[in-house]
């Protein structure tokens, strides 16, 4: 029998059925009413006798038959003392199999069943109260030997009523082990959440028997934060993560029971911040955390909190409220936490994260709704404090953020640091690239975030010492000081003071000057507006004109000094926010001012001066207007520089000028004073620039001005109109083009140039008319300045008849700068209506009065010698020729003479075209002369009827004083003498008719007959015939007294009728004259 004992050793012996059934009994006794039924019953005896017994397929149900519990299979081991006194004590227990349902209510407490919740095994408010359930039962005498219960294979479903809930626990394990006085449990699930990822959790619990104080502690594996967060309401702030959770807790029960500290280690994996589906969601890389939680205190505190997620990574630590943990509910959190590092990119607002020194913020959470509202957050950062507030709140469209900050002093490139680059995209751009250097005071920024909507950014901050460009064309302010905003969708930036220092380095006062965007949403080439005050001098603003695009000095070829002045303009510049402006892209506008302004360069050697100008402009061209000085002359002008694309675009001045002897001398004409006097208005255009010469042209009416040729004794009157047209190019050599002058009977056409110093260089008139008396060609040379010009009279007609009548002692001598040297050549002098001297050539001097020498031809045929004159009444002329009967013969006075020379002198009197006239003729011969030989006819002289009509009777000297008016001569005295004969003659010629009325004395055999003339006058002898002719040159009537030959001379003198003709005045004799002139006056005694 021992041996048959000792094979049974670790061998599994089936019970028979008595023993199943004495078994059975036996542990029914001990269950109160229960029933307890199971199938196969087996017993193994190990070394140490220690026997197991095995029970498979353990049902018990209640004494209504309601099933409480069903396992595969228990196995316990018999504790062998109390069996060898008749007493089954379990040792160990091992249980397989279990199904557990444990379920929170909604009133929080926790209920514990096996299979059929309808008979739950236990029920307790709290995890720690239901364990000590359990505690009591262990204290049972017949649980006094147990060391050990195990439950393996448990499905545990847990329902949380209160959150609508429930999770299947498999795999699970449970571990009790008894000490004589102590108590430890420790479990492990794995939690069937349906997903990819498999979460486990394991527990342990100590306590001592029959005491409420015990030990616990739970780690979890992976498991899903927001079903952390059900599990108590300390842990409820975790609902709005989306992300697996490892880590443990640990705390304790005192012995009254009451819930002691938690602390806790968790490791949250990666995942997101999203506490409803229509919230983005905010993914994290991962966190970590270790914080203790007080029951009492409902107090969280946080020893670490490390995040890093995609808004940014922290360390922090501190201290968060509870609020409604009482109820079981968390209401809100508040929380006070203190960041040692912050590096926070919020919504991937900026492309790399802010890092901060140092944060403290006070916030408070709220669950349902998501609600983050932060009181206070101050971030140290670079020694300086930035202060917000917010709120993060979940909405069921999506998230809301507000941000409200405020900074009291930093850096504008400070301020752009915390200015999201994707909000507000322009203004921030602009304000990275135009607001340079200075600090920044008072900032204050609001950010709004709505589902669906726009991001708004709100902010302003004063800024000062600043570097501002207001406009990529212009350059930047310095010295700046004002404030920057945005407000909705416009954004401005205003200075208060600031100073722009222009390429020159000139200054100009910006105060004023403002910026502004107006829609900021606009996603590409967004308008900005500068609205531009300033004040300087004329040559800082020009200089931002001659700046890129528009360019408008450069292409003018002026320079930016073009003048001297002060400006104070205001206007608005509009441009696209893009990298490359052109002209085209731009709009603006200006108008101001410009005061004491002075300009040397727009006319060369002028000064051109304003008191007070307008100014105005767009990007079409600049306009300056007002009352100005050119030079001393007043002036009312426009100027304008066109702006565009064409290059080059010439300035224009155009305006209205004082036309006067003021502005002669401004120009330095030169002309004498005497020439223009009295006041007119003249229209004036300048056209400067555009890399070409200035031109000048001035249209006039020429009305209150007093033009004067004293040489020419013309005068236009004040009152009398007339018409100026000049277009000139200035310069240091400047020339007048085209000038065009009329007025009261005179035209004149021509051009000038000048030399270097601004003095005539050459005046050439195509066109001199005066009347019907001057049509010449006229050229003006210049001698230098204070000299007069010489003159030159290149062709053409002057007609004497019909030039204006010389008035008062003088007349015709210039009071004024004339010429010493005048060269004339004219095709025609008309002197009287029948004597005219074509190609007439000579040199005269005006100075002081006009004389001169010339040479010409008497009316196109007989070439003559000339002296002209000065005399008190007008202009004297003293004429000579070889051909004395070419002379006669031209002039028409008589057309048979032939030879000699001739000699007359002319002193003018009163009237165009009357002079007294001294003619003097030696050695002439007359042939066929018919009044000649008519007259001899009538007197019978055959000899000399015959002789004239051969080789011509000879004249030794033919003398005659004479009054010649335009139409007709008057021979007040002569005579005629040679060998064969001798006359006397006085009467008139008619030289527009032709007809003579002539009477005289004829005597035949002069040069015997003229002893004893001492009696008679010169060219009369003893004997004399008187006569008369009368009727045409060619055919005249004689008329002979045939008894006058009978009568002394004396006599004949005595009965002759006197003169009607006036007196003839003395004329002086010529000062100069040609070596042939007579040695005595030929006006002398008469």
């Amino acid at each position: 029998m021992a041996l048959s004992v000792a094979m049974a050793v670790g061998q599994k012996i089936h019970a028979p059925e008595w023993l199943r059934q004495q078994v059975e009994t036996r542990i029914e006794q001990n269950l109160g009413g229960m029933d307890l039924s199971f199938g196969e019953v087996s017993v193994i005896v190990n070394k140490g006798w220690r026997p197991r017994v095995r029970l498979e397929n353990l049902n018990l149900k209640d004494s209504e038959g309601r099933q409480i519990i069903q396992l595969r299979d228990v196995e316990a081991t018999i504790a062998v003392l109390p069996l060898l006194s008749g007493q089954i004590q379990p040792e160990r227990v091992q249980m397989n199999g279990a199904f557990i349902t444990l379920r929170r209510g909604e009133d929080g407490n926790l209920t514990l069943a096996f299979d059929n919740f309808d008979r739950p095994v236990n029920s307790a408010p709290n995890m720690a109260e239901l364990i000590e359930e359990w505690d009591r039962v262990f204290l049972r005498p017949q649980f006094a030997s147990l060391s050990s219960l195990e439950l393996n294979g448990i499905n545990l479903n847990y329902e949380d009523l209160r959150h609508k809930r429930a999770w299947t626990l498999d795999g699970g394990r449970i571990q009790i082990t008894l000490g004589e006085d102590s108590l430890r449990l420790a479990t492990g699930f794995t939690l069937l959440s349906g997903g990819d990822t498999v979460s486990a959790i394991e527990a342990n619990y100590s306590s001592k028997l029959g005491q409420p104080d015990a030990f616990f502690g739970v780690s979890v594996t992976d498991l899903p934060a927001a079903d952390i967060a059900l599990q108590t309401p300390a842990l409820a702030w975790m609902q709005v993560l989306r992300a697996p959770i490892s880590g443990a807790l640990r705390g304790s029960v005192d012995e009254a029971g009451t819930l002691g500290p938690i602390s806790a280690t968790l490791q949250i994996a990666a995942g997101v911040l999203q506490p409803n589906e229509k919230t983005k969601p905010i993914p994290f890389n991962g966190a970590r955390t270790y914080f203790t939680f007080d029951p009492l205190k409902n107090e969280l505190d946080f020893n670490e909190l490390s995040v890093d997620s995609a808004w940014g990574s922290a360390n922090a630590e501190g201290k968060a409220y509870l609020d409604g943990v009482e109820q079981g509910q968390l209401e809100n959190l508040v929380g006070q936490f203190q960041f040692a590092s912050l590096s926070v990119n919020p919504a991937g607002l900026f492309k790399d994260p802010i890092s901060l020194d140092r944060v403290d913020v006070d916030f408070q959470m709220k669950l349902n709704p998501f609600r983050f509202q932060v009181g206070q957050m101050n971030i140290k950062d670079q020694d300086q404090t930035l202060r917000l507030s917010g709120l993060l709140a979940a909405k069921p469209a999506g998230w809301l953020l507000d941000v409200d900050g405020a900074l009291d002093r930093t850096t504008p490139a400070h301020i752009l640091s915390y200015w999201p680059p994707s909000l507000a995209v322009k203004p921030r751009l602009w304000v990275q690239k135009n607001l340079m250097e200075g600090e920044a005071t008072n900032a204050d920024l609001a950010l709004r975030i709505r589902p669906g909507v726009e991001p708004k950014l709100f902010g302003n901050f004063d800024f000062s010492n600043a570097k501002v460009k207001f406009a990529k064309t212009l350059p930047p302010v310095v010295g700046g000081r004002g404030q920057a905003s945005l407000t909705g969708k416009r954004f401005a930036l205003l200075a208060h003071a600031g100073t722009i220092v222009t390429d020159h380095g000139d200054t100009i006062d910006a105060t004023g000057t403002s910026f502004i965007i107006p829609n900021i949403t606009i996603p590409k080439a967004a308008p900005g507006i500068a609205r531009i005050i300033g004040s300087g001098s004329v040559a800082s603003f020009l200089s931002l004109l001659d700046r890129p695009p528009l360019n408008v000095m450069k292409e003018a070829n002026l320079p930016v000094d073009l003048a001297k002045g002060q400006v104070n303009v205001s206007g608005t510049l509009a441009l696209p926010l893009k990298d490359r402006v052109t002209i085209d892209d731009m709009e603006f506008h200006l108008t101001g001012d410009v005061s004491n302004v002075h300009s040397s360069v727009l006319v060369p050697g002028v000064d051109i001066s304003a008191p007070l100008l307008q100014v105005s402009g767009n990007q079409t061209g600049l306009t300056l207007s007002g009352d100005g000085f050119f030079g001393a002359v007043p002036l009312t002008a426009s100027w304008h520089q066109p702006i565009g694309k064409v290059r080059g675009q010439r300035s224009r001045l155009t305006g209205e000028i004082e036309v006067s002897q003021r502005l002669l001398q401004q120009l330095e004409t030169g002309l004498p004073p005497e020439m223009v006097s009295g006041t007119g208005k003249a229209q004036l255009t300048l056209e400067l620039g555009g890399k070409q010469p200035t031109t000048l042209s001035v249209l006039s009416d020429l009305q209150g001005v007093r033009l004067a040729l004293p040489d020419l004794n013309w005068v236009k009157p004040p009152n009398v109109k007339g018409s100026l047209d000049l277009k000139a190019t200035l310069g240091k050599t400047g020339v007048i083009e085209t000038i065009s002058i009329a007025g009261n009977g005179l035209r004149a056409n021509g051009s000038l140039t000048f030399d270097e110093s601004s003095g005539l260089k050459r005046a050439r008139f195509r066109t001199f008319e005066l009347g019907q008396s001057v049509a010449v060609p006229v050229e003006l040379i210049g001698q230098g300045k204070g000299n007069a010009p010489q003159i030159r009279i290149l062709g053409g007609v002057i007609d004497l008849r019909k030039l204006p009548e010389t008035s008062g002692a003088g007349a015709g001598v210039s009071s004024g700068q004339t010429s010493e040297k005048m060269d004339v050549k004219l095709d025609r002098l008309q002197v009287t209506d029948s004597i005219a001297l074509t190609a007439f050539t000579g040199q005269f001097s005006a100075k002081g009065a006009l004389s001169g020498n010339f040479t010409a031809q008497l009316n196109g045929q007989t070439s003559l010698q000339g002296q002209v004159l000065a005399r008190k009444s007008g202009t004297g002329v003293f004429l000579q020729s070889d051909d004395a009967g070419g002379i006669l013969r031209a002039s028409g006075i008589m057309d048979q003479a032939f030879g000699g020379d001739f000699k007359l002198s002319l002193e003018p009197l009163k009237g165009a075209g009357f002079y007294d006239g001294r003619l003097k003729i030696n050695k002439t011969r007359i042939r066929d002369a018919p009044a000649m030989a008519a007259l001899f006819n009538a007197i019978s002289v055959v000899g000399l009827v015959d002789q004239m009509a051969g080789q011509g009777i000879l004249f030794s000297e033919i003398d005659g004083k004479m009054r010649i008016s335009p139409n007709s001569i008057r021979i007040l005295e002569g005579s005629a003498v040679g060998p064969s004969i001798g006359l006397s003659v006085d009467g008139s010629v008619d030289t527009e008719r032709k007809r003579l009325n002539l009477r005289g004395v004829v005597s035949p055999i002069y040069l015997l007959n003229a002893i004893g003339s001492v009696l008679t006058r010169k060219g009369e002898g003893v004997i004399g015939f008187n006569y008369t002719l009368t009727g045409p040159m060619d055919r005249p009537d004689v008329w002979v007294n045939p008894l006058s030959g009978l009568a002394p001379g004396f006599l004949r003198n005595l009965l002759r009728a006197p003169s009607d003709l006036p007196p003839i005045s003395p004329a002086p004799a010529p000062t100069k004259g040609p070596s042939s002139s007579p040695k005595s006056s030929p006006g002398g005694n008469r």
